[in-house]
Formats: C-alpha cells, sequence, structure tokens
C-alpha cells in the first residue's frame, strides 16, 4: 500500500471545506470531480476516479489499485468501504486479471455502513439503491472465475444483503433484507430473496408494491 498516498488522502479528507476536499484530490492525486461534494474525512487512494455531480458522504474509503467511475446524480451515504486489496498486484495473481473497476450509474443511492470488494468488477445500475446498512458485495474468492457483481437499473437491494463473487441480478428487481445472492439471476420485475435467494415472484413491480 502507498502509506505517502494514504496519509496525504487522510489530510486532504480532514480540510474543513468540501471545496477545498475536492481541490485538494485534483492537484495532488488527479482525480476528476465535476460539480460534486466530497464529504468530511472520506479517503481516496487509488489508480482512477471520476465523479461527476454527485454526493459522497462523511468517512468513506475507497482504497486500493482500481477505477472508480461515479456518474451523475449517484448520493454514497457514510462510512461506505470500497476496497480492492493491494496482493491482486502481486506476480502470482496476475494471470487471474482481476478487473479492478467500480462503476455506480446515474441516481443511484448507496446508504451507509456498506462493504465493496472490487478485485473484479462491482456495477450498480442507473436508478438504483443499495439500502439498509451491512450489505456486503465480494468479486473474489478461493477458485472463483466468475467474479463481477452486476446489479441491474431500478433495483433495490435490502439491508444485510451478500453478494458473492458472479452474482448478477436483472432490471426491476427487489432483493429482500438478509438474503443470500450466490449466482445469476437474470429476471427482470421480480422479487428475490432466500439463503441461497431465488426468484419469489415475478411480474413483481416494488415501487408500486403492485404483485
Amino acid at each position: 500500500m502507498p502509506v505517502f498516498k494514504l496519509i496525504l488522502a487522510a489530510l486532504v479528507s480532514l480540510l474543513p471545506v468540501k471545496g477545498l476536499r475536492v481541490l485538494g484530490y485534483r492537484i495532488f492525486f488527479g482525480y476528476q470531480i465535476s460539480e460534486s461534494d466530497i464529504g468530511f474525512g472520506t479517503v481516496i487512494v487509488v489508480d482512477s476516479l471520476s465523479i461527476e455531480k454527485a454526493r459522497v458522504g462523511l468517512f468513506n474509503l475507497f482504497v486500493g489499485p482500481m477505477t472508480v467511475n461515479v456518474q451523475a446524480g449517484a448520493s454514497i451515504g457514510n462510512r461506505n468501504t470500497f476496497s480492492c486489496g493491494y496482493w491482486v498486484l502481486r506476480e502470482q495473481y496476475k494471470q487471474a486479471n482481476y478487473s479492478r473497476t467500480l462503476e455506480l450509474g446515474k441516481n443511484v443511492l448507496i446508504t451507509s455502513s456498506h462493504y465493496f470488494d472490487v478485485a473484479g468488477t462491482f456495477k450498480l445500475g442507473n436508478h438504483s439503491w443499495i439500502a439498509g446498512i451491512g450489505s456486503q458485495f465480494w468479486t473474489h474468492g478461493a477458485g472463483v472465475r466468475e467474479r463481477d457483481i452486476l446489479i441491474g437499473e431500478n433495483c433495490y437491494v435490502g439491508s444485510a444483503v451478500r453478494f458473492a463473487p458472479g452474482a448478477c441480478i436483472g432490471n426491476h428487481v427487489l432483493v429482500a433484507m438478509g438474503s443470500v445472492v450466490t449466482g445469476a439471476l437474470p429476471a427482470d420485475m421480480a422479487l428475490v430473496g432466500g439463503v441461497p435467494a431465488r426468484v419469489l415472484k415475478e411480474d413483481y413491480d416494488w415501487k408500486s408494491n403492485d404483485e
């Protein structure tokens, strides 16, 4: 881990004015931050970062050799961790081709106290929510080949869920609280839940609760 960069980012995160924090990350790290708020105590140490017209709350952590792309209208709450371990750069893991990419679509919402492992790719589709607290998303594991986690558009992921490497859901899907998604569930307009998660209802509109 680049200790100097981590210390510098920590100092930037403690600047008292949000405009100074944005300016510090632009100048010292070369991040592309446009018309966005970076909350107090949010530490960012990544390979590259692009944020456009988004809000990032307090005490978030973005750390690791990864690429971060946050699109317009995105809102990230407080105390979330987005992490890619520097072990992915070791010689013995180069053949594994870890993608190390975080993509948050337009108008997404991530609340607070969630954990995102970004050794692979984590993609959250436009207008989708990671709600509640305490959810975990893992893109690597022993012997895992399919790593990427893909969440479609207009989805709602409830509190305290777990997504295993390679877990994917379609568009307009509600994932019930406490579910464990272990593989691809490509159905659209569905209610997903359970351990392991499965499609519980089809043609389900979570926004209107019209069953």
